[in-house]
């Protein structure tokens, strides 16, 4: 769910996950503990919103890998 008229944050459920995320910011929670992010979300002119995808999908308990030679990411789920 995305707020950003009031906080400029979007908030992503499941089950017994939340994360939390915040437009411009270093900071997100997951299940209310505080992570550093290595990139912040951020809009776009066309008002899309991009955030980090690895952070997310570890977050939610995949794996994620990196083929460097063909530039491609596979997220594993269990």
């Amino acid at each position: 769910m995305w707020n950003g008229i009031k906080t400029k944050s979007v908030l992503a459920t499941k089950e017994n996950l939340s994360i939390k995320m915040t437009l411009d910011a270093l900071k997100a929670t997951v299940n209310g503990n505080e992570y550093t992010l290595t990139q912040t979300p951020f809009a776009t002119p066309e008002n899309k919103l991009y955030v980090n995808l690895r952070f997310i999908s570890e977050a939610a308990g995949a794996t994620v890998s990196w083929d460097n030679v063909k530039k491609i990411a596979t997220i594993t789920t269990k």
